[in-house]
């Protein structure tokens, strides 16, 4: 479908600055830019809630390391969604967080023999084929 292409400023039936002229605008307050202040009372109230649940959250984490270790590598490793640990992990209670955090720990010292165990094995491993002729 074509479209006829207009030249405005040859057209004659362009509008003249003359009809505008008599015009008027009228102000209207909403069409400020700057936010009132029960808009920026909300924002303030929920950035303070947000800020609020964000240092739960931290302080939640800061008491269970080993389970906040733990679970991070199960989420790298896609087992468990991360919306899901974050947001529901401090759900858990003082308690079971605890218990898990103390299994988490024992699990991370196991790993930490078993790596131990694997590096003295390859260093036997080099040491015996040093000594091969």
């Amino acid at each position: 479908m074509a479209v006829p292409v207009v030249d405005l400023p040859n057209n004659s039936d362009s509008s003249s600055d003359e009809d505008f002229s008599d015009s008027e605008v009228s102000y209207d307050e909403s069409m400020e830019d700057e936010p009132s202040e029960s808009e920026i009372t909300t924002a303030k109230e929920t950035e303070t809630k947000r800020s609020e649940e964000e240092e739960e959250e931290e302080e939640f984490w800061i008491h269970y390391p080993y389970l906040k270790s733990f679970l991070s590598t199960s989420v790298a490793q896609g087992l468990i969604p991360e919306y899901y640990v974050y947001e529901r992990a401090k759900l858990i209670g003082e308690e079971k967080a605890k218990e898990l955090n103390e299994r988490g720990e024992a699990l991370f010292l196991k790993e930490l023999e078993a790596c131990k165990d694997k590096c003295e094995l390859v260093a036997s491993a080099i040491l015996a084929m040093k000594s091969v002729k």
